[in-house]
C-alpha cells in the first residue's frame, strides 16, 4: 500500500507542478484505474481535505467556489 501512496503522491506532486493546480479524481482514475483508486480511496479522501486533489464530478460540487474575473 505504501507503494502506491507514493506513486499516487509522486503524480499529483509531479501534476501539479506542471499544470499549476492539483489533479482531479478522475485524472488519477485515468492514470491509475478504477481498481487501484477505489482501493486508496481513504488516502485521496485525505488529499482531497488538504487540497492536494482537484474538486471534481466523483466528490461532488458542493464547495466550489467561482471567482470573479475582470475583462475589458
Amino acid at each position: 500500500m505504501e507503494k502506491l501512496q507514493s506513486k499516487i503522491a509522486e503524480y499529483v506532486g509531479n501534476y501539479s507542478r506542471k499544470h499549476g493546480y492539483p489533479p482531479t479524481v478522475e485524472e488519477l482514475i485515468r492514470t491509475f484505474g478504477v481498481p487501484t483508486i477505489i482501493c486508496m480511496m481513504f488516502y485521496i479522501l485525505n488529499l482531497f481535505r488538504i487540497g492536494m486533489v482537484r474538486n471534481s464530478l466523483f466528490f461532488g460540487t458542493g464547495n466550489l467556489k467561482l471567482i470573479p474575473i475582470k475583462t475589458k
